[in-house]
């Protein structure tokens, strides 16, 4: 399920951005949005660590991978963030498309690397 939720991710994020960038479309601000925003840019690290710490302790690579995907939802609000800010402060209204398209290429090796492990492992039937 991690390596179908990277896949969908990176589908989505390659979609919408190239979509916006040829269409010169531009992000609009939300407060609502940025409260999201920074709410996970505070959040997500705190879920990172224990997802890690417990993970590594139960010996879980279910939880490990899970913590890759917050990662992901960490490394995604902080590009958000910078492409907004970009937009807002500088007016590079193609600068939250490109940043977003950063995301694609760490999120398919993740995926990738999530897939790869999912097919090692040995499920016994009794």
């Amino acid at each position: 399920m991690i390596a179908v939720s990277f896949t969908l991710v990176c589908i989505f994020i390659s979609y919408d951005s190239i979509t916006k960038l040829l269409s010169q479309q531009t992000s609009s601000w939300s407060t609502m949005g940025l409260i999201i925003l920074v709410t996970s840019l505070l959040i997500n690290p705190i879920l990172i660590y224990f997802k890690r710490k417990y993970g590594r302790k139960l010996d879980s690579p279910a939880l490990l991978a899970d913590a890759k995907d917050t990662f992901i939802c960490l490394y995604q609000t902080i590009v958000v963030l910078a492409g907004l800010l970009l937009v807002n402060w500088l007016g590079w209204w193609w600068a939250d498309p490109v940043a977003a398209l950063l995301i694609v290429p760490y999120a398919a090796k993740e995926g990738w690397e999530a897939y790869t492990k999912a097919r090692e492992i040995n499920v016994d039937k009794k």
